[in-house]
């Protein structure tokens, strides 16, 4: 929310000017009566200036701010780059892989046979197909994916900014805020792989900004342009993963509440859904063709998969149970923070008064973070240990609920903090039984895979082995009341502001800043803590494992025909396609011939030496490299 004050430059625009001064104001007005407690009333850290106040320099103070959140998106990307600097080649598999390929193809190159595994959408390899028009290396593609990642994850800052500000947060606030939640790992560490879940959060954002803003906008043009953008946002989440196919039901109920209810935005209904419409056929169309080059003999049916799981009283039940995980997640990734702003946002929503358009955002929000919680253990196997209680598919919500949740420890009453964090307390005891009954006593944090999934419950119970459910759970209640500690101090010392002489006065103002910086500090630390210990160990550790058991790259030569038997495991020959960026694997059956032109076979380890991995071999061909660990053999002719 910005503040009171605009520029002179406006002043010939009334309807613009006061179209984006009740937006403001509907935030502010509607979370304060939410937040505050009957009671005088008394200043708030870093809340929005009187609209009369005088200013000197309106427009330098606005170009100030703009260049603020310039330096503060190049200090965040820079921070990604550098976290990600050692990392180069793909971990996460087979999902990095399978979008580097589909980019590749996307620009032309050779593509590969995915056959039986997940179709993973066009949305994020269209983003990055361009690194292909210059280069197609494999380490430095990876690298240029990761800047690029960098610069469109750090687009939290400006984004978290915009929520805060509309949320009531004068600039100083908003901005430290959304500094601090671009430091989060659900927001940064993800940006050190080349997957969706690196760019979804500001998808995410973006998508509820711009549609915020088509609710509130006051003039016709504005309502276009929002709704047009909004729908845009909501078809490419779409296009990047199945978890954009529930924001595009979200937005279709918001649509239907405009149709419903303002007969003069009914226009704007249809801009938006047929640009909604004609974003998500393209999305279509992309996959459909992603998946004849990539996957000739069809793709895993993660609806059928859905339909399996909800078809029986035991999968729902089950699901129930993942998703409780999920939201265990939300809370214990965001440090407890999230789990206050989810609450607020659903008393919000069920709250009457206050203004309409935030209690639809606030339901929407709510709603979309629910049924992605359900639905994506739902489409997953239930063998897959990282839909037990997975942080990666709430990623975007965890950013959200965490702006909103520092939103209300800065400006809400005690005694709705208290009511806040009880209630997110007991939502999250209640998942943590949830997820001890289903998931076990621990969750496992050794090796790559388990880091990946659970690395924040590692951290904070600093076991990369086995991390106590329990444990994890008592240390993120415990960060909590440090949080609501800091915020009590500061409202406090606010509150002896207005008592006090004038020398108490500064004072109880420098106590009361010194509580926020505090606050956001602390938060930052451990943010940054977290996510400096995950890429150590996950990718640093663990991934220097998980390479070292594969075939090297430099055991292949340029140019070479590379044929992989079809009993190899996936592990071993999935992340091949990629780096054997100059031709596509040819998969043949270990008991026949190689193909023709194949100068280079790659077998599973069988027996007691690498020579028993292929007995048949046909003449002139020999063993070059192979790694009983990895489980492969390679062999090459002549």
């Amino acid at each position: 929310m910005r503040s009171g004050t605009r520029r002179r430059g406006r002043a010939s625009h009334p309807a613009r000017g006061q179209g984006r001064g009740r937006l403001r104001q509907q935030g502010a007005t509607a979370l304060a009566r939410l937040l505050t407690t009957p009671g005088p009333a008394r200043p708030r850290v870093g809340t929005a200036r009187p609209a009369g106040a005088a200013v000197s320099g309106p427009t330098r103070a606005g170009r100030r701010w703009v260049l603020l959140l310039a330096l503060g998106w190049l200090v965040q990307a820079g921070l990604r780059v550098w976290f990600g600097h050692r990392q180069g080649l793909p971990l996460a598999n087979p999902d990095e892989t399978a979008y580097l390929v589909a980019a590749r193809v996307l620009a032309g190159g050779p593509g590969a046979d995915l056959s039986g595994s997940t179709l993973y959408q066009g949305g994020y390899p269209l983003l990055i197909t361009p690194v292909y028009w210059f280069t197609s290396n494999p380490g430095t593609v990876y690298h240029a994916v990761l800047v690029i990642n960098a610069l469109v994850s750090a687009a939290v800052l400006p984004l978290g900014y915009a929520v805060c500000r509309r949320l009531g947060l004068g600039r100083p606030a908003a901005y430290g805020v959304a500094m601090v939640a671009a430091l989060v790992p659900a927001g940064l560490f993800y940006s050190e792989y080349a997957m969706t879940d690196a760019i979804f959060p500001v998808i995410t954002l973006a998508w509820l900004l711009a549609t915020h803003t088509w609710l509130t906008a006051s003039s016709a043009r504005g309502r276009y342009l929002a709704a047009a953008g909004s729908a845009l946002l909501a078809g490419y989440a779409y296009m990047v993963h199945s978890r954009g196919l529930v924001m595009l039901a979200g937005y279709a109920a918001v649509g239907g509440f405009i149709l419903w209810r303002r007969a003069g935005a009914r226009l704007s209904v249809a801009v938006a859904g047929l640009t909604a419409l004609a974003t998500a056929a393209a999305g279509w169309m992309l996959d459909r063709y992603l998946a004849s080059a990539l996957y000739p003999e069809g793709t895993r049916d993660l609806s059928a998969q859905m339909r399996t799981t909800l078809g029986s009283t035991m999968g729902a039940v089950h699901v129930l149970e993942m998703a409780a995980g999920q939201l265990w997640r939300l809370v214990l990734d965001s440090w407890g923070i999230a789990g206050i702003g989810l609450v607020a946002a659903i008393a919000v929503a069920a709250r009457r008064g206050g203004g309409v358009e935030l209690r639809i955002m606030a339901a929407l929000s709510v709603g979309v973070t629910a049924v992605i919680a359900c639905t994506a253990p739902a489409a997953l196997p239930p063998d897959q240990s990282q839909t037990w209680a997975s942080g990666r598919y709430l990623d975007g919500m965890v950013i959200l609920f965490f702006l909103v949740g520092a939103v209300v420890l800065l400006r809400a009453g005690r005694r709705a903090i208290l009511a806040c964090a009880a209630c997110a307390a007991a939502l999250f005891g209640l998942a943590t039984v949830t997820v001890f009954v289903y998931a076990g006593a621990s969750l496992p944090t050794s090796g790559f895979g388990s880091g990946f999934n659970f690395a924040e419950p590692a951290v904070l119970t600093q076991d990369w082995t086995q991390a106590s459910v329990l444990l994890a759970t008592a240390v993120t209640l415990a960060l909590l009341g440090v949080w609501l500690g800091f915020a009590f101090a500061m409202h406090h010392w606010q509150g002896a502001t207005s008592r006090a002489s004038v020398l108490a006065s500064r004072a109880s103002v420098l106590a009361s800043r010194g509580a926020v910086l505090a606050f956001g500090v602390g938060v930052a630390a451990v943010s940054l803590l977290a996510v400096a210990q995950t890429t150590s160990q996950v990718s640093g550790t663990d991934g220097t494992q998980e390479l070292a058991a594969g075939v090297p790259a430099s055991a292949l030569r340029p140019g070479e025909q590379v044929a992989v038997a079809a009993d190899l495991g996936w592990q071993v020959w999935v992340p091949q396609v990629f780096t054997v960026s100059w031709t596509e694997l040819e998969v043949f059956s270990g008991g026949s011939p190689p193909p023709t032109g194949v100068t280079a076979v790659e077998m599973p380890w069988a027996g007691q030496s690498a020579q028993a991995s292929w007995p048949h071999a046909p003449a002139g061909w020999r063993v070059v490299a192979s790694s009983q660990v990895g489980g492969w053999v390679l062999w090459r002719h002549g």
